[in-house]
């Protein structure tokens, strides 16, 4: 779905392509497949942490126990209590400091031999990460997928700048006999699992988790969520979000064709959720405030006079206040005028595609600019920040120097980025939906 065409790279070719430029021999592990997965595929008393909304955990427990895998979860609030129907429930009534010692004895008294995590910046799941490191139990984290839809990412010991695949394994679907050999990587490698619906279902899975998280804050009264726990807090903003998909959503769209038929000059700016982890943990940036303030004086000086910035906002950030202000009255300060575009809706990858290029901090919209050769400067950490695939200077610079990725090394390091980070799955489908994750002796559906 990824690669249009299949890519015959050698694996002398493949190893400038690493992140952090280790060659093959180095104490890299050539694989034939996703190693977070192998490793759970592995385990036989697995302890799940926090998860994502909905029956995922639940549809994951099936897949283990095919194999007679051991399955308990930590359940920490209302939210987690309803959504645990297959997994053996341990609940967490205790405070955030009394929870390293609690997990320490839990994990010897279940003798648990892998830990699975949704989140790693959330804070119960810092605190487990630390204590599984001391103890050398491996730790399966998982996000929403860098490629989507159709996958959920899964690594092991951390995700996005924190993430060590590159540098510890090498995907190789046929293992080489010798290093000079041409091997024929598959197209795509592995191949998204979509379901319909996608935002439907996960708005639903949503509404019943904080309702039922809401109902029993008083059994958990000690427990700190990561975000707003107030059902009617979310009620309000994704009414607020619907409301204004739909207001400008024509306007929007017959912007973006007017860039598109006229051939004009942009950058592209897809802005990032102001709770996003990525952006408060894997950048210089507490928020896209001061990004934007940056990016647009940094526009102001040093693109072409002809050219215009496009901004998107992002997609869940609707119901909140936006940045539309913001970057309406730096346009009036900085005399840009009409050459300032604010999105509320548009088709990023095309976006992305037709543009002279793309500014982001960290945002998976990254990925899709350099599968479409777009040229990308990032601004924050990101696993796919590499000199063969992003311009390693200023911005200020990026304006008039930047070029398209090396379509070469992008397609071998996306294939890499992709076998060695990502499983099929859509994360919020129903809870009936199995996981066709392939595992030895069976075939992955559970």
């Amino acid at each position: 779905m990824f690669i249009e065409s299949a890519s015959h790279v050698t694996s002398a070719e493949l190893r400038p392509n690493l992140r952090h430029g280790v060659a093959a021999g180095e104490g890299i592990r050539r694989v034939s497949g996703n190693p977070a997965l192998g490793e759970l595929s592995r385990a036989r008393r697995v302890l799940l942490l926090q998860g994502p909304v909905g029956p995922f955990y639940d549809r994951l427990t099936r897949w283990l126990k095919q194999t007679s895998t051991l399955v308990h979860r930590v359940i920490f609030h209302g939210g987690d209590q309803f959504d645990c129907r297959e997994a053996i429930p341990v609940e967490y009534q205790g405070t955030l400091e009394d929870w390293p010692s609690y997990l320490d004895a839990l994990l010897d008294r279940l003798g648990t031999d892998c830990i699975v995590l949704f989140g790693q910046s959330r804070q119960y799941h810092r605190v487990a990460l630390e204590i599984a490191r001391s103890a050398g139990i491996p730790v399966v984290v998982m996000e929403e997928g860098y490629f989507r839809p159709g996958f959920v990412t899964m690594e092991l010991g951390g995700v996005n700048g924190y993430s060590t695949s590159l540098k510890n394994f090498l995907w190789q679907p046929i293992a080489l006999a010798e290093p000079d050999l041409v091997v024929n990587l598959h197209p795509g490698g592995i191949e998204p699992d979509i379901a319909p619906s996608h935002f439907q279902k996960m708005s639903l899975h949503a509404t019943m988790h904080y309702v039922a998280m809401w109902r029993q804050r008083g059994r958990f009264k000690d427990y700190r969520h990561h975000r707003e726990t107030n059902p009617f807090f979310y009620g309000a903003y994704w009414l607020r979000s619907w409301a204004r998909k739909l207001g400008p959503m024509s306007n929007d769209r017959h912007a973006q064709q007017q860039l598109f038929d006229r051939g004009t000059a942009y950058y592209f700016v897809p802005l990032q959720h102001d709770g996003d982890a990525q952006l408060t943990h894997h950048s210089r940036f507490q928020g896209n405030t001061n990004f934007v303030i940056e990016v647009m004086r940094s526009f102001a000086e040093h693109a072409p006079p002809e050219s215009r910035l496009v901004f998107r906002q992002h997609p869940h950030a609707r119901g909140g206040p936006g940045h539309a202000k913001l970057i309406e009255a730096l346009t009036q300060e900085l005399g840009l005028g009409p050459r300032v575009l604010h999105l509320v809706e548009g088709d990023t990858p095309a976006l992305a595609e037709q543009s002279c290029g793309v500014v982001v901090i960290n945002s998976t919209v990254g990925l899709q600019a350099l599968e479409r050769g777009a040229p990308l400067i990032v601004m924050g950490e990101a696993l796919y920040k590499h000199a063969h695939l992003t311009y390693d200077g200023s911005l200020d610079s990026f304006w008039t120097q930047a070029r398209p990725p090396e379509r070469h090394a992008t397609d071998a390091l996306l294939l890499q980025i992709k076998n060695l980070t990502q499983a099929p799955a859509s994360v919020y489908a129903n809870r009936a939906a199995c996981l066709l994750w392939k595992r030895a002796g069976h075939d992955g559906r559970g």
